[in-house]
């Protein structure tokens, strides 16, 4: 299986089994959410190894695996199957849910209330 990460300014990707593959992702991305506290520092940091460490395979193997762990644990379900996780695309989604729902929506000003 082929696991790709397109950060926009750089693209990795590495090759491994899918058997155990998801116990492992997840359990890398559990491991830095419990470093990082929330969701948004725990990609930034994983994000950080690849480009701090981009020479180094082992490091950039436990950051796409731990890319992936996140995208399974809060996107969606990983098969065994080939995937790219193009994060220009996926993380405006996570920053702003509502997004351009809004916009048009006559509930707009109360879409926010508590």
């Amino acid at each position: 299986m082929k696991i790709s990460v397109d950060g926009g300014s750089f693209k990795v990707a590495i090759e491994t089994e899918f058997d155990g593959l998801i116990d492992e992702a997840v359990a890398i991305y559990s491991e830095t959410f419990e470093q990082a506290k929330n969701n948004d520092k725990t990609i930034l940091r994983l994000l950080q190894i690849i480009l701090e460490h981009r020479d180094t395979d082992e490091a950039i193997g436990y950051a796409v695996l731990g890319l992936l762990g996140w995208y399974h644990a809060n996107i969606n379900p990983v098969e065994d199957q080939d995937i790219e996780l193009n994060l220009p695309k996926i993380l405006p989604h996570l920053i702003n849910p509502a997004g351009d729902l809004t916009a048009t929506s006559a509930s707009e000003g109360s879409t926010f209330l508590h």
